[in-house]
């Protein structure tokens, strides 16, 4: 199975891991997820697509201007990178730029968070982007502070969808109570909308 693919496997992907030898445990692993769930990844990517479709980067922090405060760039030089930046809408944003800037995320406000939260997320789902930005949703103390409360209802229902698929995965196994107390965390919230 090739290295960069996580999600959009098949079973070809399955048999490359028998004919390697690799654990039973981990071939029924991913043969259960091509059979029940990998279908499922076009479905949360439309959902996500949906959800997000309108989100804007209004006064939060950029890709680009992100990146130019990791590389500790000068004010002025963070005002001319932003001009650089994508603001309105984020299906613009190619995921080669998102490789580019995968510390970014690290340094956003929580509306910068939220407007390029669907193009990582399914940059991830398609296998174009392999530094981890899911992880983030459930192993970090909510980093940038407040992007949670920023969501809409839309919104949280397509990432607890996200979430709900991928802990069926078998890369996510051993993370699953990570994903299931951030799952709580999202559902609790979406009670209160």
């Amino acid at each position: 199975m090739p290295n960069d693919r996580c999600f959009r496997i098949n079973e070809f992907d399955v048999d490359e891991l028998r004919s390697q030898e690799r654990g039973e445990h981990l071939i029924d692993g991913f043969s259960n997820w091509v059979r029940k769930y990998a279908a499922r990844v076009d479905e949360v990517v439309m959902q996500i697509e949906e959800a997000f479709a309108n989100t804007t980067l209004g006064n939060g922090i950029g890709l680009f201007e992100a990146k130019g405060l990791d590389d500790y760039a000068s004010h002025e030089e963070r005002k001319q990178i932003r001009e650089t930046d994508e603001k309105i809408d984020w299906r613009r944003i190619p995921s080669d730029h998102l490789a580019r800037c995968h510390s970014s995320p690290s340094f956003f406000d929580a509306e910068g968070f939220v407007f390029h939260l669907p193009a990582f997320l399914i940059a991830e789902l398609n296998d174009k982007h392999p530094y981890g930005f899911i992880d983030r949703l459930y192993r970090t103390q909510e980093h940038p502070q407040g992007w949670r409360q920023c969501l809409t209802a839309d919104q949280r229902r397509a990432l607890i969808a996200m979430l709900e698929l991928i802990r069926e995965h078998p890369n996510y196994m051993h993370e699953t109570a990570e994903i299931d107390s951030c799952l709580e965390d999202l559902n609790d919230a979406q009670s209160l909308q």
